[in-house]
């Protein structure tokens, strides 16, 4: 998400560069959306982190990815020690 808010922010700027009359007000739109989306990607990495959601481990026999907080795999059933 965040190459998409810098991908954004460049065009702002560049809008607003080559053309500030009819440039500037989409520009400052793809900056201000540039700037949401950075901050929702911040924001979702960082609690998705702190409370364990979306974060998985690799299980060591069958090598699928499942939840962090997974005690037995579902794909065969390998138990993780407590």
């Amino acid at each position: 998400m965040l190459t998409i808010a810098l991908a954004f922010f460049l065009v702002g700027i560049i809008l607003i560069v080559i053309n500030p009359l009819f440039g500037l007000v989409p520009g400052l739109f793809l900056i201000v959306v540039a700037i949401v989306l950075a901050v929702l990607g911040v924001l979702a990495k960082g609690v998705g982190a702190a409370f364990g959601i979306g974060s998985q481990k690799r299980c060591p026999e069958c090598m699928s990815m499942i939840p962090s907080n997974a005690v037995v795999c579902r794909h065969c059933g390998y138990r993780y020690p407590e």
